[in-house]
C-alpha cells in the first residue's frame, strides 16, 4: 500500500504538538503546586533582598534549616499576611545577643553572619537569650536596624515562630529542580513551532499530490449504440 505524501510529516507534527503542550502544561502545573513566586516589599532584608526584588518560595518544605530565608504567616505575631525573614536558630539551639557584642552566639559559639547589613548583628541593641523550643524557629531580618522579628515578641514563646507558620523556603537561583522545569518548558515551547511547521508542510505535500489516472470507482459507463 502506497503511503500518502506528507503522511510521516503529519504524524511527527501531531506528536510534537501534543508533546509541546504536555511539557508546558506539566511544568506550569508542577510550578504552581510546589512553588510560589512573589515580589519582596520593604527593606527589612537588606542587603540580601531589596524592595521590589522577585523571589521564589518552595511551598511546604520538608525541613526548615538555619540560614534559610522563609516566608511565614503568624496569627500570634499579628502577621496574617506573608512576611519574609531568615532562620538563625532551630529547635534545640540556644541563640543569644548582649548589647555591645560583636556577634550573636549560637550554642555558645560566635555566629558568622556575612549577610547582615553593615555588619551590625545586634542593631538596635535588643538583648536576648533564647533556647528554641521543639517545633519552633528564631527568625531575624538581615537589616537588624529595621526588622520587626523574633526580638520583638519575647512574651510569645520567647519570640520563636512555629514551624507550621512557615509557608515556604526561598529557592536558590541555581536550584536543580527549577533548572529542570525551565528546560522542560523551553523544550516544550520549541516543539510547538516545529510541529506547526511540519503540519503545514504535510498539508502542502498532500495538496500537490497528482490526481491518479485510470477509471474512477463508482462512475457509470455508458456505451453508444
Amino acid at each position: 500500500m502506497e503511503h500518502r505524501p506528507g503522511r510521516k510529516w503529519g504524524i511527527w507534527a501531531i506528536a510534537l504538538l501534543i508533546s509541546g503542550v504536555a511539557l508546558n502544561v506539566g511544568a506550569i502545573a508542577l510550578m504552581m503546586s510546589r512553588f510560589e513566586p512573589l515580589f519582596f516589599a520593604g527593606d527589612s532584608m537588606l542587603p540580601t533582598l531589596r524592595d521590589g526584588d522577585e523571589l521564589l518560595l518552595r511551598k511546604d518544605p520538608p525541613e526548615v534549616r538555619r540560614g534559610d530565608i522563609v516566608g511565614y504567616r503568624s496569627v500570634a505575631w499579628q502577621r496574617p499576611y506573608l512576611s519574609i525573614g531568615r532562620v538563625v536558630a532551630v529547635e534545640g539551639d540556644h541563640i543569644a545577643y548582649a548589647k555591645g557584642d560583636d556577634t550573636l552566639t549560637l550554642n555558645g559559639q560566635p555566629l558568622d553572619e556575612p549577610y547582615v547589613l553593615g555588619g551590625a548583628p545586634g542593631d538596635p541593641g535588643l538583648s536576648f537569650a533564647v533556647s528554641v523550643p521543639q517545633g519552633r524557629v528564631f527568625v531575624l531580618g538581615d537589616n537588624r536596624g529595621n526588622s520587626e522579628d523574633s526580638r520583638y515578641f519575647p512574651e510569645l514563646q520567647y519570640g520563636t515562630l512555629a514551624v507550621s507558620d512557615v509557608v515556604g523556603v526561598r529557592v536558590p537561583e541555581e536550584n536543580v529542580l527549577m533548572s529542570a522545569l525551565g528546560l522542560t518548558s523551553t523544550v516544550g515551547t520549541l516543539a510547538l513551532p516545529v510541529g506547526i511547521g511540519l503540519g503545514i508542510a504535510a498539508l502542502v505535500a498532500r495538496r500537490k499530490q497528482p490526481v491518479p489516472a485510470g477509471p474512477v470507482w463508482g462512475a457509470v459507463h455508458v456505451e453508444e449504440s
